[in-house]
């Protein structure tokens, strides 16, 4: 990899922070969980923003702290509610390999312990369920390629990812 930077989309509890954290160790990356980023800027757990200023603020906030990236040399991971902004997708793909990490919904639930103080988009009206099946067709639709995580541990997923980006770079 040599400029390119990688973000890694999907579901909460699928593994973005750990599998990025180790994979921008591999790469000699920096690496940004943009949720982190916006707690530390705005003072504040997401779950207190979504209370305070509701879901739709908070998804423009997310939408201008991804902007605000300097995506030269990163792995970033963004919350699960970032393909909500199809046009922050699109100028994503083009500054970024966008990498689907996907998991089955029941190892998700199983790492999700405080899913309702977690700062999860949606969750006040809809199932986690619910919420799984309408986000994974656009975590599809806008990554460049999906790893499946089933029954994979850290390492195996990261070699398969490793191995996914190099064949990428050489056909680019």
């Amino acid at each position: 990899m040599k400029n390119q930077s990688i973000v890694l989309i999907g579901m909460a509890g699928v593994g973005k922070s750990t599998m990025g954290m180790a994979l921008s160790r591999s790469l000699g990356f920096d690496f940004i969980d943009l949720d982190d980023y916006i707690e530390q800027k705005d003072g504040r757990k997401l779950q207190e923003i979504i209370d305070a200023e509701g879901e739709q603020s908070f998804l423009q906030l997310e939408k201008r702290s991804m902007r605000q990236l300097d995506l030269d040399r990163k792995v970033v991971a963004p919350g699960g509610s970032i393909i909500y902004h199809p046009d922050l997708m699109e100028y994503l793909r083009q500054r970024a390999t966008v990498v689907h990490l996907d998991d089955s919904l029941e190892n998700i639930e199983a790492r999700l312990r405080s899913a309702n103080t977690r700062g999860i988009v949606g969750l006040r009206s809809k199932s986690l369920r619910q919420i799984y099946e309408e986000r994974s067709p656009l975590y599809s639709r806008y990554a460049h390629f999906t790893l499946d995580c089933r029954g994979k541990s850290l390492a195996e997923v990261a070699r398969e990812l490793l191995n996914r980006l190099e064949l990428r770079e050489q056909a680019l």
